[in-house]
């Protein structure tokens, strides 16, 4: 009888502590409709999480040239130092939700607080921005 002999993959390694959840202040922005665009300032070493809770928004970040529209549901994120413009996009109000918090290995970002938990949509196309660290 010829048996053959597999090697057994190592099991993976897990790290040795788990993600820690981050205790971030989120805070809320009504976006109105055809107002002037909002600054959001982050420095060096910061993260910066925005979260759309309604609406559509617009986000753009000095010295890039794409601009980037999230829908309710939808998160970006980006290392600072970074200057971001917002405002709502349309003749709709949005609300963004937006945190910032000093950069930490292996922590895990919460969700932002919501009165209602919309659904996600799909991500926004295209590259993400320099400096950017997720977007869903």
């Amino acid at each position: 009888m010829n048996t053959l002999h597999t090697p057994t993959p190592p099991s993976p390694t897990l790290p040795s502590q788990p993600a820690v959840p981050l205790t971030l202040q989120w805070k809320r922005q009504p976006l109105p409709p055809l107002q002037a665009v909002q600054v959001l300032d982050f420095r060096a070493g910061d993260i910066a999480l925005l979260e759309v809770e309604q609406g559509r928004v617009w986000v753009t970040c000095d010295g890039l040239l794409e601009d980037y529209f999230l829908e309710a549901g939808q998160r970006l994120s980006f290392t600072g130092p970074v200057r971001l413009r917002v405002s709502a996009e349309g003749h709709r109000p949005a609300r963004l939700n937006w945190a910032q918090h000093r950069a930490v290995a292996g922590a895990a970002c919460p969700p932002a607080p919501a009165a209602s938990q919309p659904k996600a949509s799909a991500p926004t196309q295209g590259a993400l921005p320099r400096g950017a660290i997720s977007a869903a």
